[in-house]
């Protein structure tokens, strides 16, 4: 597959239009590659990674954290410089996935939510607003009802009518608009002239974390149960690294805890800047992960600080198992990473 096709897969699944202002999801290193046969996706472009991954003989290598947020001069020892050293002899891309997969809505990093059964789902944090459009125009001939139907099922579609003089009014998400312009092309086999207006309502909120509603409330220890099914169906909760010595994974817990668990709030990676709004917004728990000192001092409500790592990691293995069959004759394979922490359980 054509490098460049092969990159627009991939914003297909993360669109660059969703990230934050301050991010930089995008190309990292432009390589030299004009075909992508194999793509290696991961959580950290970590040099020991990364060395896999072209080892493998990855043309293209899909990231979570960027490499850099800001341009950076190579000219000191460390990650940066090391990773530049090994795409550039390999002439092999480097393209990131950070907030424009974070907040896409219905994306892996909400794979939490789908875990728990989470029901009634919002944002917490918004980062884009999307209103509606109305689109109306004068079709060149009546929509039948077996062109109305599969029109009026299309995702992003609201709405779709058409008035007695053959004017069509369509209404749909913004995002989606694009998609749908085309498909009326389709229909009709040339362009219609469109009038399109932004509505004041229905609007997309898309950004950073989720709240939603569990199927029944549930006592402190039945929900911990439950997480750590959700958590630990894929890794396990601890490696087994012989008598008195690290284990992999644990949770800090911080706040009070409620009589009863049925409103929970989320955020994969980091997530302490969301406490408040979470709590503010009804939760009864929020669980996220790298919460520091004084957050936790001041948390409202019942906060789990599960890790960043184990949050994260498994969006990008979800994000790989998506990529692959979008990509048609490209490999993919999900490289897996390491969290930088251990925990000494004391006897």
């Amino acid at each position: 597959m054509n490098a460049e096709t092969a990159l627009n897969c991939v914003r297909s699944l993360a669109p660059e239009a969703l990230a934050a202002d301050w991010d930089n999801s995008s190309v990292q290193i432009r390589g030299e590659r004009a075909e992508v046969k194999k793509l290696a996706v991961t959580l950290d472009p970590l040099p020991e990674v990364m060395a896999q991954a072209l080892a493998w003989g990855a043309d293209l290598v899909v990231t979570h954290h960027p490499l850099y947020l800001q341009p950076q001069a190579p000219t000191k020892d460390g990650q940066h410089l090391n990773v530049l050293r090994q795409f550039m002899s390999a002439g092999a891309w480097l393209y990131t996935c950070h907030t424009s997969l974070d907040c896409r809505p219905g994306g892996p990093a909400f794979w939490l939510g789908r875990a728990l059964k989470l029901t009634d789902c919002r944002t917490i944090e918004t980062v884009h607003s999307f209103p509606a459009r109305e689109v109306f125009f004068q079709a060149p001939a009546r929509i039948t009802e077996r062109e109305a139907r599969p029109l009026s099922e299309t995702a992003g579609v609201l709405a779709v009518s058409q008035s007695n003089a053959g004017e069509v009014r369509v209404i749909c998400e913004e995002r989606a608009w694009g998609d749908i312009a085309e498909r009326l092309v389709g229909i009709f086999g040339k362009r219609p002239e469109f009038l399109v207006r932004r509505l004041e309502a229905p609007v997309e909120n898309i950004g950073f974390g989720q709240l939603g509603e569990l199927p029944k409330a549930l006592a402190y220890e039945d929900f911990a149960k439950l997480l750590e099914k959700a958590l630990f169906s894929v890794q396990k909760p601890f490696v087994d690294c012989g008598p008195g010595k690290a284990k992999g994974v644990a949770w800090a817990e911080c706040g009070p805890r409620p009589a009863l668990i049925r409103r929970v709030g989320y955020t994969t990676g980091s997530g302490a800047s969301l406490i408040p709004a979470a709590f503010a917004a009804g939760a009864d728990v929020f669980i996220c992960g790298d919460v520091k000192h004084h957050p936790a001092q001041e948390a409202p409500g019942l906060v789990l600080d599960v890790g960043h790592f184990i949050l994260e990691e498994e969006m990008m293995r979800l994000f790989a198992k998506e990529l692959s069959p979008t990509l048609s004759g490209v490999q993919v394979k999900f490289f897996e990473g390491k969290s930088p922490f251990s925990y000494r359980v004391l006897a």
